[in-house]
Formats: structure tokens, sequence, C-alpha cells
């Protein structure tokens, strides 16, 4: 294993040269290599990696169309042993993942990949392995005679495909809205929009963002969140963007922190502080100094509500809380069924004498 650990090790400096190709790198789809070659074909073929030699090439070595095997006719110099072996060393540095080790091997050999031989490759039989039945997948058309290079070529044509470079890309677009890109400019893929506008509002809707400099800075955070997203997917180092990001956050003043409960309504709008509470619990019952001392609540039910329904002929509740409430300021006519003289002297204290 140590000489496919060797392999393996190589393998890692073209792995780190591939992570480097992007949409916006050029490539010359038509350019040709000439190498000349000599007419020296071997009586024996021996493996660079563990020395056997072989009478054939034709079922020892996997066929490979990148130009420099071609002098070793169109095999590469490792045989299936190794490459076997190899496999599954990249297999287990993955993780389980077969898909990504036959990819690391194709890279190595300058081997075709793609996603459609891949498939067609997991009905093995058992004398064979994953890695043997892909390589004759890609000998068979639509596929033979491609290279590793077809492969880049292909992966960065279709991320063009989803880059958003202009205004007039969103009438194609599936996902971004012309509305976003307007906001968070262009250069980005399809699908990032919507993951943009999501942390965008989720970041507004919690902390206040009223002026353009506050908006800014949220619209930095969200691109810097889009960044370590993609590079842990790509397997890259997110340390200097998880360094940027934590930078913004201390410029907006949200970083852990500096977040603090005595901070906290004025980290908040009235309405965010509002939406939280309706959210996570229910509105606690306020405390004395805060329950409704004065009873407006009484005052808007009967004077307001009550007066209402009374004056539009409404009977029901209101109307006769607010009947209930003015019966307490009213003041009854005294009715007496005495005759008039009663009433005279009731009010007047006594009749008057008639001698007089």
């Amino acid at each position: 294993m140590k000489e496919v650990s060797t392999i393996a090790g190589k393998a890692t400096k073209l792995e780190t040269v591939t992570k480097n190709v992007s949409a916006k790198t050029q490539v010359n789809k038509d350019v040709k290599i000439n190498i000349k070659q000599h007419d020296n074909t071997p009586k024996e073929f021996r493996c660079t990696c563990c020395g056997n030699t072989y009478s054939k090439q034709q079922g020892n070595f996997m066929p490979s169309n990148f130009e420099t095997f071609k002098g070793n006719g169109g095999y590469i110099d490792t045989c299936k042993k190794c490459t076997d072996q190899l496999f599954e060393y990249l297999t287990n540095f993955y993780m389980g993942n077969e898909e990504k080790a036959i990819d690391h091997i194709c890279m190595m050999y300058g081997l075709y990949f793609n996603e459609s031989p891949l498939a067609a490759s997991k009905k093995i039989s058992a004398d064979r392995s994953r890695l043997s039945t892909y390589s004759s997948k890609i000998q068979i058309k639509p596929w033979i005679g491609k290279t590793y290079l077809n492969t880049i070529t292909e992966r960065i044509e279709e991320e063009k495909g989803n880059v958003i470079e202009s205004l007039e890309d969103v009438k194609d677009s599936k996902k971004a809205k012309l509305k976003s890109v307007k906001f968070f400019g262009v250069g980005f893929d399809d699908e990032d929009y919507p993951y943009l506008e999501d942390e965008y509002l989720d970041w507004t809707t919690r902390h206040e963002c009223s002026t353009k400099a506050q908006e800014e800075v949220f619209k930095q955070i969200c691109y810097a969140q889009l960044d370590i997203l993609k590079a842990k997917k790509k397997g890259l180092p997110t340390k200097d963007l998880t360094k940027t990001l934590q930078d913004l956050l201390a410029t907006a003043n949200l970083q852990p922190k500096q977040t603090k409960e005595n901070t906290l309504a004025e980290q908040n709008t009235f309405g965010t502080l509002i939406r939280k509470w309706e959210n996570e619990k229910p509105i606690p019952e306020p405390d004395e100094e805060w329950k409704d001392v004065d009873g407006i609540v009484k005052y808007i039910t009967i004077y307001f509500l009550g007066h209402l329904c009374k004056m539009m002929g409404i009977k029901n509740s209101y109307a006769r809380m607010y009947e209930q409430e003015m019966d307490k300021y009213k003041v009854d006519k005294p009715e007496y069924e005495d005759d008039d003289e009663a009433l005279f002297d009731a009010v007047f204290g006594g009749g008057l004498d008639d001698s007089d």
C-alpha cells in the first residue's frame, strides 16, 4: 500500500489544481496536442506501482485516451490490481463515497468522468470492481474518445449556464427574480438568489435595518454566508471566510458577546419584539404597575361601544352595561299620591291659619 499512498499523494496535488477551475476559467475546446510517438513497443509491460510485469496490456491495464499514454499503447501504466487497491483506499478516504473515489482516479489518469456511465457502473459482476466496470463503460459511445479535459469543459459550461451575468438572463431563470437580481447584483448562480433573499429577510426582521448603511452590511453578511456554504460543499477551507463574517457581525454590532439582555429592546424594533414574543411564547401578564389602573378598558367598553349601541338602537350586552352605568347618575322625579294641600304642606312646612 506504500506505492498506492504515493500515487494518492500525487493525485492530491492534481485535485488542488482542478478546484481552481470555475465558470470564469477560459478554455479552448479545439486545442490539439501532438506528441511525437516512437515505435518501440516493449515486449513486456511493467506496472509502475507494484513492479509486476505482464505479457499484454489488454485485461491487465485500463485504457486511457489521454495524450500522455499514447506512447504506452493507449493504456495507463498502473495495473488493474493496483488501481483496484487505490480505488478501495480512496473510497475509505472519502468516507465510503465511491463516486468521489472514481472521480479522483479519473483525474489522475485523464479518464473521462460523467454521471451517466457512473450510474451504469453500479451494476457490476462479482469478479469485477466498480472501477473496472466504469472503465469499460466509457470506452463505448457516446463517451468513447473523451478525457478528463472534456469533464472539466462540461463542468465549466454547466456552471456558466446557471450564472446570472445580466438582467436579460433572468428571463431564462427558474428561481431568480428580477427584483432580487437588481438588489443583490449579477454574478451569482440561479439557485443562490432564493438563499440570499431568505437570509436577508431573516436578518432584517430580527434586527433593525432603517438606513442604507445597515442595509449594505446585511447584504455583505449574506454574501459571506453564501461563500462559506459553497466552500464547505467543495471541501475548501473556510477559516478566512469565517473571519470575514465575524468582522461583518462586529461592524453591525451583532456578535453574540455584543448582544445582552439589557440591550434587547434597543437592537429590535417594537414590531420585531412583538413577533418574537408571539412566536416563542405567549405574552405574559403585565406587572401591577402596568395594569389597567385607570380603567381605560371599562371606559371604552361602556362609554364608546355601549353608547354607540344604545344610540343605534342595538340591544346587546354593551347597551345594557351602558344603561346600568347611566342609572347611577339619574334623578327620578318624586310623585305624591296625596292631595295638593298635603303636597303644599310638605313643601312649605305646614298650612296657614284660616283666622289670619
